[in-house]
């Protein structure tokens, strides 16, 4: 599965694309690394990676009984964060196939730019 991300902070910022290995999905990892994790209630969908002081690795999970249970009408979807404070990010990256992120300062677009030096 190959999706990309593109997120805005920090003094430079970009997009990501990751293709998992071995077919295997987000659930997996929950699977693997979270006690409580019960596919049939939740549909992990979202990571994020936060490397600094302390390496946090967070899962956005959908909470599909709530979802299911739920007479609120409204556009946003009720989530499950899950943290993993123990998970090496080295182990993380076991998961991935490829991973391609690109980096940039903002001050010109990317997609505008062609490489003179292929």
């Amino acid at each position: 599965m190959q999706q990309e991300l593109k997120f805005e902070h920090g003094d430079i910022s970009g997009a990501i694309a990751v293709t998992l290995a071995n077919n295997q999905t987000l659930d997996d990892l929950c699977v693997q690394h979270i006690l409580d994790y019960n596919r049939d209630r939740f549909e992990a969908f979202a990571i994020r990676i936060f490397l600094g002081k302390e390496t946090v690795i967070t899962i956005y999970a959908v909470d599909k009984i709530r979802e299911e249970d739920s007479d609120l009408k409204t556009e946003k979807i009720a989530v499950k964060k899950f943290k993993l404070n123990t998970l090496p990010v080295n182990e993380l990256f076991s998961y991935c196939s490829s991973f391609n992120c690109t980096l940039s300062t903002g001050n010109y677009a990317l997609e505008d730019m062609e490489v003179m030096n292929k």
